[in-house]
């Protein structure tokens, strides 16, 4: 169930600030109305089933956030850190993850189609069954992360040199 009571930033980070990220929830929340959140500090804030479709999260601090199953197709995350962050199942489809920090965090199953990657950061990220097909990663960091059972396919750009079928990552045409 959504909610959506007419959430403001300032009450998010008012709240933040007064209980500390472990106190406040944003599980299930509707909070693509909000638009710009650009820079906001969501450090290891629980947005579990959270809508933030096209919301601008550019430069945002949401390391350690729990972002299962949430909504971010189209959004702006371009130079946020999501390092260790939980994004099991997200919607990232056509998401800007350029220069974005998702170091050792947790894409498993994560709708990726044709998010922008430039220069981002997956290095130790668990991409088990993320669905990569139309993505650009030829300039991605990469080391030690994790593509078994990924999918991809002719569209998807890889850095030069790497085969895909050798770091576990399985062929889709669709």
């Amino acid at each position: 169930m959504a909610h959506d009571n007419g959430l403001t930033r300032d009450d998010i980070e008012a709240s933040k600030r007064i209980m500390g990220a472990a106190s406040i929830s944003l599980a299930g929340w509707d909070l693509h109305h909000l638009e710009d959140l650009s820079g906001i500090d969501l450090e290891n804030v629980n947005m579990v089933q959270a809508n933030l479709q096209k919301v601008d999260l550019s430069g945002a601090n949401l390391k350690g956030a729990n972002l299962e199953r949430a909504n971010l197709n189209q959004a702006n995350l371009s130079g946020a850190d999501l390092s260790g962050a939980k994004l099991f199942g997200a919607d990232l489809v056509k998401t800007d993850l350029e220069k974005t920090n998702l170091s050792d965090c947790y894409l498993g199953s994560a709708d990726l189609r044709e998010a922008t990657m430039d220069g981002t950061d997956l290095s130790k990220a668990n991409l088990h069954f993320a669905d990569l097909r139309g993505t650009d990663l030829s300039s991605a960091k990469l080391s030690g992360a994790n593509f078994n059972d990924a999918k991809y396919n002719a569209k998807t750009k890889w850095p030069n040199g790497l085969k895909p079928e050798l770091i576990g990552a399985t062929f889709s045409g669709r």
